[in-house]
């Protein structure tokens, strides 16, 4: 260490010793600084690696359920009169359909009017009843079209009213809020009333939805009938003539969905497989410190993941399924094979998911690992957390006992100097006096 004079009274340069002198205090602390930032990285490879598994978890969780693994797809022979939607629930088949006849809401309007202002309707009113309940509304020569109708909408009668101008006369056109029979008003006039109560005046008639589903007719009071196949929703557009064909609906496995369902999870089965190997392979090269090279938290993982790929499930193996590992552990799937397995067996892929337990096996496996406070890796992040916390203790507590040796360094050097420059007065009086 060189020590250079500037001048002082005591010929050292006390600023430079001070900061060499704290910075070898404090280089314990960089060390310790270093070590954190490995850390940090460990940790955000955890971070990573846990993000990972819970993508594969969820995709081994959606098909733990027989509904889940059976999606279902549907063709017609014509899209014009109907529209079909399926969901897991439906069964696989073939149904004739034919529409009759489409839900209508009744409209309904009143007589005509020369003009639509106040005055056009002395005092009156109308009683509407949909099903049980009753509204009444009434009004008095103040009251134009326009406001009755507002009364009518205002009343919550099921009903809706509005002011219809044809060119030359006026009118009220009352609406039901709803299609079918059950929705269907009827109407009692009173004093200088609308006439809504003549049947004559009925422009559109109630009507429920008739469908035939194979032979047979099913009938609702809205053109969306939910309720009559299970898991299949019809969607009535219009009316098949005589001469029109049925409409066929064939329901069947979705094998596309189901394909891209196992796809899902090999591809977040390798993203796990991978990132295992980048940590834990040996290459040659001397990993860092900052990795988790050898750590036994992967090593546990790497065997669990396999012991779990390789087990059997109900008395089969995912290679039937087209499911298979290479040496690498990277999981291949052989779509052509799982597509056999199911012409063979439609509940091939059921037998080993669901009830053979794959999917609640894998599941169960990740949890192990990604539950938060108790999973492995979970803890093996607080870990990393905590280590951290007590690496930056011990560098406050240096930086805490660097920053006292500098206050105490430049009291003492201070001290020196002060002494220094008395010292050096006090020769040269003595030096005057015996010169």
């Amino acid at each position: 260490m060189s020590i250079t004079f500037n001048g002082l009274a005591s010929g050292l340069d006390t600023g430079s010793l001070i900061t060499q002198l704290v910075s070898i205090e404090r280089s314990s602390a960089t060390a310790l600084s270093t070590r954190q930032s490995d850390l940090n990285t460990q940790k955000s490879i955890v971070g990573s690696l846990s993000s990972a598994l819970s993508t594969l978890g969820t995709a081994a969780r959606g098909m733990d359920l027989d509904s889940e693994i059976r999606p279902r797809a549907v063709t017609l022979s014509d899209s014009g009169k109907i529209s079909v939607a399926v969901s897991a629930n439906a069964t696989a088949a073939v149904h004739d359909l034919r529409v009759k006849q489409l839900a209508a809401a009744q409209i309904t309007s009143s007589r005509v009017f020369d003009t639509a202002t106040a005055g056009t309707l002395a005092s009156g009113g109308v009683d509407i009843t949909v099903g049980s309940a009753t509204k009444s509304v009434t009004w008095d020569s103040t009251d134009t079209l326009d406001s009755i109708a507002t009364k009518i909408n205002d009343a919550g009668a099921g009903v809706s009213a509005s002011v219809l101008f044809d060119g030359t006369k006026h009118r009220l056109v009352v609406t039901a809020s709803d299609t079918g029979l059950t929705a269907r008003p009827t109407f009692v006039d009173h004093g200088d009333g609308l006439d809504l109560a003549n049947a004559a005046n009925i422009k559109v008639p109630a009507a429920d939805s008739i469908v035939s589903i194979d032979g047979i007719d099913v009938t609702r009071s809205k053109n969306v009938v939910s309720d009559a196949l299970a898991g299949v929703t019809l969607t009535l557009n219009a009316v098949h003539a005589v001469a029109d064909p049925a409409t066929k609906a064939t329901v069947s496995l979705d094998q596309k969905a189901l394909t891209d369902k196992v796809k899902a999870m090999v591809t977040a089965y390798n993203s796990v497989n991978s990132a295992l190997h980048v940590q834990l392979d040996y290459n040659g090269t001397t990993k860092g410190s900052n990795t988790l090279f050898g750590d036994s938290a992967l090593r546990q993982l790497q065997g669990s993941l396999a012991s779990t790929m390789s087990r059997e499930y109900g008395g089969s193996n995912l290679s039937v399924l087209g499911l298979s590992r290479d040496k690498t552990g990277a999981l291949t799937f052989d779509e052509s094979k799982l597509a056999t397995a199911l012409a063979a067996d439609p509940q091939a892929l059921s037998k080993v998911f669901v009830g053979g337990g794959f999917a609640t096996a894998m599941t169960s496996m990740v949890d192990a690992y990604t539950e938060s406070g108790t999973g492995i890796l979970a803890s093996k992040s607080q870990s990393l957390a905590d280590r951290h916390k007590a690496l930056q203790s011990q560098i406050d507590r240096i930086n805490k006992n660097a920053d006292s040796l500098q206050t105490r360094l430049e009291k003492q050097f201070a001290a020196l100097e002060q002494a220094m420059s008395a010292f050096q007065s006090q020769s040269s009086y003595l030096a005057a006096i015996f010169k």
